[in-house]
């Protein structure tokens, strides 16, 4: 399994992110806690070989 933290500011940018991502995804979350300027996200891919 591959991990991806993503940083973005809009959610737009987010969604442009995961469209893009989204044969190989499992699995994706938003962080709890969103502190600054940039918000957080984590996407776990599936390894295909």
């Amino acid at each position: 399994m591959i991990k991806i933290k993503v940083s973005y500011e809009r959610r737009e940018e987010l969604d442009y992110i995961l469209k893009k991502l989204r044969p190989n995804m499992k699995s994706w979350k938003i962080a709890g806690k969103q502190k600054g300027k940039f918000k957080r996200a984590y996407i776990d891919l599936k390894y295909t070989e």
